[in-house]
């Protein structure tokens, strides 16, 4: 780049030939000539030199092309930039640009080009963001998708998890199945128990595992049920990007792209493999990028800046990691009284109808919950289609429709009191499945024929004897005892009077 400040100080400081000023500056002997002639005309001394911008000598001395660019028509860059955002390319905004003035002030569309280049260096300063120790942890997945193996022996697409902690960049990942809640629970589990402790938050992308809906600006997003169930485990807070705003965990991208790049390279020279193997084998690429020297910080690695900034600064972890569970919040409670979840149905109690319940779903249970109390516990259905129905959450009319078409002696006995149930219980365990029916329509029979009244007295009465049988009961409603008390019938064991007129039995012994 041609120095025009230097050429000029040494005009005007030393006594050289033009040519010899113009081998010194790498410029011919006319230019200089040029320069000496323009100096003596304007008056233009070594003050005025320290005193004048570069702009100032390129208007005074260069000219020529430099006048012309500066009598050009400049453009609004920043509308040509919104331009190029709404779809325009560069050559239909210079036609834009040139349809107000086709004139010889209007630009060409190479200086155009140029224009918006130097434009849009400067347009968007990057920020250089300091990080506290141990206040986040960047999360997200990459666009690179490794092929694999599953455990059938099917060629697969897996999904690449990256968590980087910004103060140190000490990076981890791992391989997992797919982006769902199940396996995003998983990574961000193995990233805390990778970085031996917890971040105050964790900054993730938008996915749906991560964030149901979210609001705008003003508003914070929605986050999903199970990960701030996660979060809430672990006692940090799902922090999520603004939708569209990678540069809000940049340091995770960056890690995205170098690590991807590894990977892949890694992978190209190898067979397919299992999930497994990719995992053994990101552990290797980590070990050796987190140990790479910085460029940025001498004599520092990613390793060791996260041993002396963000491992003290991590809170400690849990030992027991988050039992995974399924969580959903304000699921309406249908007419039905079963609230729907992976395709199967469980119930609820019937007179909660219309509120809003939250279900909590593991691997082996269904919870549904009200104002922080469970009121229904089911196990997991394995069948899709499948309906878990408990006859405690029916109400009393369908309760006993069931009981009819099923013939269900114990559910039969749920409508009426607790010693009816429980000989029914004790019927039931002593009979075998074909004599249920009859039983069922035995005890129905019985107490069509006396009453509910009658009839719970009766069952209670066989329980305090210790017959709680269906005989036993009949006999007692015969004779009219069920509302008598079992002790009246018991003669109570009298002590014979003694004195010293009675002769007892050591006295015929002999002693």
């Amino acid at each position: 780049m041609f120095d025009a400040r230097g050429l000029l100080r040494l005009i005007l400081t030393t006594a050289h030939s033009h040519r010899a000023l113009g081998r010194l500056t790498g410029r011919s002997a006319t230019t200089v000539t040029r320069y000496c002639q323009l100096a003596q005309a304007m008056d233009f001394t070594l003050a005025d030199l320290e005193k004048a911008s570069d702009q100032d000598l390129e208007r005074l001395f260069r000219g020529g092309r430099s006048l012309q660019n500066l009598r050009q028509r400049q453009p609004d860059w920043s509308a040509v930039a919104l331009q190029l955002k709404t779809g325009f390319n560069l050559s239909e905004a210079h036609e834009v640009y040139a349809q107000g003035d086709n004139g010889p002030s209007t630009m060409s569309y190479r200086s155009f080009c140029r224009g918006y280049a130097r434009y849009a260096r400067v347009a968007n300063p990057v920020m250089i963001q300091h990080h506290r120790p141990g206040a986040a942890a960047m999360t997200d997945f990459a666009g690179y998708r490794p092929s694999g193996i599953r455990d059938g022996g099917e060629k697969t697409e897996f999904e690449l998890f990256l968590a980087v902690l910004p103060a140190s960049n000490y990076t981890f990942a791992c391989v997992v199945r797919s982006q769902r809640i199940v396996d995003w629970i998983d990574a961000n589990e193995r990233a805390l128990r990778f970085f031996q402790g917890v971040p105050d938050s964790l900054v993730s992308d938008n996915l749906k595992s991560a964030v149901t809906r979210t609001r705008g600006p003003s508003r914070p997003a929605i986050i999903n049920a199970t990960y701030q169930a996660f979060c809430d485990h672990h006692g940090c807070i799902a922090s999520p990007a603004a939708p569209r705003r990678p540069t809000q965990k940049s340091n995770v991208e960056i890690g995205v792209k170098l690590i991807q790049r590894l990977l892949r390279l890694a992978l190209k020279a190898r067979p397919l493999q299992r999930r497994e193997a990719m995992n053994g084998l990101l552990l290797d690429i980590l070990r050796q990028f987190n140990a790479r020297p910085l460029r940025g910080a001498e004599g520092e690695s990613r390793h060791s800046l996260y041993e002396k900034l963000d491992r003290p600064a991590l809170r400690p972890l849990r030992q027991d990691g988050f039992p995974y569970v399924e969580v959903r919040h304000g699921l309406l409670l249908g007419q039905d009284y079963h609230l729907s979840h992976d395709r199967r149905r469980y119930s609820a109690p019937h007179d909660l109808l219309g509120q809003k319940l939250n279900l909590c779903a593991s691997v082996t249970t269904v919870e549904i919950w009200k104002d922080a109390r469970m009121v229904a516990l089911h196990p997991r259905l394995e069948q899709e289609g499948g309906i878990s129905t408990d006859p405690a959450h029916m109400p009393p009319n369908h309760l006993a429709r069931r009981a009819a078409v099923e013939e269900d002696l114990l559910l039969w006995s749920r409508l009426h009191g607790p010693a009816v149930q429980s000989v029914a219980q004790a019927e039931a365990e002593r009979l075998n499945g074909a004599a249920k029916s009859s039983l069922y329509r035995s005890f129905r029979a019985l107490h069509a024929r006396v009453g509910s009244q009658r009839f719970e007295a009766a069952c209670s009465r066989s329980l305090r004897i210790g017959r709680p049988r269906l005989m036993t009961i009949r006999n007692i409603l015969d004779c009219g005892l069920e509302f008598a008390d079992p002790a009246d019938f018991i003669v109570p064991e009298i002590a014979p009077a003694t004195n010293e007129n009675v002769r007892g039995a050591d006295y015929f012994s002999g002693v």
